[in-house]
């Protein structure tokens, strides 16, 4: 059966849109994001999700409580919380589907 060439696009294959995260990957192997993580992780060791409900869990992840690209700030510790895995993977499913529908106000909860 003939091939065509890699460089010829194939009409019957649909082409992904580019991930809308791909240039904020960058930011998180710079060495100030890293150090930032370091310092961040070091000062509050528990997840803080877990620690509302009266659970204690290691924290393994920093995470952005207003997300970089609709305004956040980077490096900002108030707009940073340290959360486990689990959390974390909660959160972001669930930043997701507020952000397609356009329903999230931004704030740390206390």
């Amino acid at each position: 059966m003939p091939t065509l060439p890699k460089s010829k696009k194939r009409s019957w294959i649909k082409t992904m849109p580019k991930q809308f995260r791909q240039h904020e990957t960058n930011f998180y192997h710079t060495k100030a994001w890293r150090m930032t993580r370091k310092f961040y992780i070091k000062d509050n060791p528990l997840c803080e999700q877990c620690k509302r409900k009266g659970i204690t869990t290691a924290a393994q992840m920093v995470d952005h409580i207003k997300p970089i690209r609709l305004g956040g700030h980077k490096y900002d510790n108030s707009n940073l919380s340290s959360l486990c895995n689990k959390c974390h993977a909660k959160k972001s499913a669930l930043e997701g589907v507020e952000f397609r529908k356009g329903i999230k106000d931004y704030e740390r909860k206390k």
